[in-house]
């Protein structure tokens, strides 16, 4: 799979793609700085953009779609308030919201600092700020910090609902450290530290003591993955200097995510990457911040910020369940352990035998004792589906294949929720699983006399229609948008978005994506509506040849296993 390309770049944009093809997205995109690269040039473009380009963005129904996604608060300035109809000038406006709410529309932050891409899904993002928590139905062991000081840190700003809740019972440490140089002051603010994650939070202030939002800013204009080491390094020690290094990374920098949060900054690391139990978490961390730029001035804001990890440690439980399902058609599930610390409760599931039969997914609730739904998971519904009051998105992955690989199968599911009580009673009540069926099927399609009639073709009993193929070309490659229907047969739920397309050369295409809209039958049967996008790093493509070698099946299933701490 060769890297994004502008296609691919618009289509994520426009939030076409379900939650595990975002989560392949962005799984390439954290370490890729070319495809970042490609990113910032595209905004740019944005701005630059002909007729041609204005005739996409300039209508009130596609901006109005984007509008009517954002919150009233505090993009409040990209809602109108008044209903009588106003002149605006959609093409500005549309590239502003365009860059602005890059991560609230689509889900994609293709974040240039430190070398990393990765955001929650729109719907995580927006729904994470403002989402309301009930705290009579989330009680932990309150932490050792202020927790009034620190949520108001967080009240407003871009979050996810674990952190909140985090704050809310005391496990965000305030923090006051300020660095001033060249007229800038770069504040850290609070951070908030588990086994599962760290998160810092923080500002950047001009000579008046206005905030700046140069971290986001910077971003996406002067850094690149190529260039990050000019302008920030972050490393994570232990209380006596010594660098703690990802496994898998060499570099002995830290991967970090950054996140817009209004007028302050984010930045937040997963935990999981550093430590194990061959290589356990120390109870005293610092992490080490060295700014080199911010915006166009060059100057110093070097920060060791102390984390505590203590009163996390002892707030984190663990939870061995071991629990495994055997179906009848072959496919073997593991219910692993469940984890409860501040900021998140994860459970983590495992494919004991894919190479018998590939777990593609799970459909399951999470239930109190009082029969109160605290968790759902359903890896075959779209993420705007999904009740982000409990999912935490940018902290799961499920089901899904490698973007640099074929169909492979999915060995390890972490699910993330909200900070949930260990001491409940609950109960994973798993009720579907979906594998992948294999198949075989391979179709032709004339490119040098085009169809001019739609192509049928049975599956495995599945009925796929494929219509007349649209193709573009440009200087360098060939895109086919080849519009297509499917009934799937009894049991089917879905086809996979990853496809194999061939040209007559047995050429593989760079990207084959499957974008559908599904609806049920009356008969309980399924039918999609989309089209296959098909992208040829190469012009003079004659004939295609489209391959799918696997659909997915829902297998029902009635398992249950509660989840609780064993009393010692």
């Amino acid at each position: 799979m060769t890297c994004l390309n502008t296609f691919m770049l618009k289509a994520y944009l426009e939030d076409k793609f379900s939650l595990r093809m975002q989560q392949n997205i962005q799984r390439h995109l954290e370490t890729c700085g070319s495809c970042q690269s490609k990113f910032e040039q595209y905004l740019d473009d944005l701005d630059n953009s002909n007729d041609e380009a204005e005739d996409v963005w300039q209508t009130e129904a596609t901006i109005q779609n984007v509008i009517d996604k954002l919150p009233a608060y505090p993009m409040n300035v990209l809602k109108p308030i008044q209903k009588q109809p106003v002149q605006i000038n959609w093409k500005k406006r549309s590239v502003d919201i365009v860059k602005k709410t890059t991560i609230a529309v689509a889900g994609l932050a293709m974040v240039v600092t430190f070398g990393t891409a990765v955001s929650p899904t729109f719907a995580s993002y927006m729904n994470g700020i403002y989402a309301s928590i009930n705290p009579s139905e989330i009680t932990v062991t309150k932490g050792p910090y202020n927790a009034k000081q620190t949520v108001n840190l967080f009240d407003k700003k871009q979050t996810d609902i674990g952190v909140k809740k985090a704050a809310e019972n005391g496990f965000v440490q305030p923090l006051d450290m300020k660095v001033t140089d060249q007229g800038l002051t770069m504040e850290i603010n609070a951070v908030a530290a588990d086994p599962l994650r760290i998160m810092i939070l923080g500002s950047v202030k001009d000579s008046s003591g206005k905030k700046i939002p140069s971290f986001w800013k910077d971003q996406f204009t002067i850094i690149t993955g190529d260039t990050v080491n000019e302008f920030r390094e972050v490393r994570l020690k232990d209380k006596n200097g010594k660098v703690i290094t990802d496994l898998d990374d060499k570099s002995e920098l830290m991967r970090w995510l950054p996140l817009p949060n209004g007028e302050n900054f984010a930045y937040e690391a997963r935990m999981n990457a550093y430590f194990n139990e061959a290589n356990p978490m120390p109870d005293e961390l610092i992490l080490e911040m060295r700014v080199k730029r911010l915006t166009d001035t060059k100057g110093t804001w070097n920060f060791d910020i102390p984390i505590d990890m203590r009163p996390a440690k002892a707030a984190m439980k663990t939870v061995a369940l071991n629990k495994e399902l055997k179906t009848p058609t072959g496919a073997t599930v593991e219910l692993k352990e469940a984890r409860f610390a501040p900021t998140a409760t994860q459970l983590e599931f495992s494919n004991s035998n894919p190479n018998k039969q590939v777990v593609e997914g799970f459909r399951y609730e999470l239930v109190d004792e009082k029969g109160t739904v605290v968790g759902k998971w359903d890896d075959m519904i779209e993420s705007d589906e999904l009740n982000h009051n409990l999912n935490i998105i940018s902290m799961s992955h499920g089901a899904s294949t490698d973007f640099t690989q074929k169909w492979q199968p999915s060995k390890r599911f972490v699910h993330t929720y909200m900070p949930l009580d260990p001491a409940k009673n609950l109960t994973m009540k798993l009720d579907a699983i979906y594998t992948g069926e294999k198949v075989s099927s391979q179709t032709k399609l004339s490119l040098a006399e085009p169809e001019k009639n739609p192509k049928k073709v049975d599956v495995a009993g599945n009925q796929i229609t494929f219509k007349p193929i649209i193709m573009e070309e440009d200087e360098e490659n060939t895109l086919f948008d080849i519009p297509l229907e499917a009934i799937l047969a009894k049991d089917i739920v879905g086809l996979p978005e990853r496809w194999t397309v061939k040209d007559e050369n047995g050429n593989d295409a760079s990207i084959a994506w499957l974008r559908v809209n599904k609806k049920e039958n009356q008969d309980g049967t399924i039918k999609l509506e989309g089209k296959l996008d098909v992208l040829f790093d190469k012009k003079d493509v004659k004939e295609i040849t489209v391959v799918l070698d696997h659909v997915i099946k829902e297998n029902k299933v009635d398992w249950e296993v509660p989840i609780k701490e064993e009393k010692k």
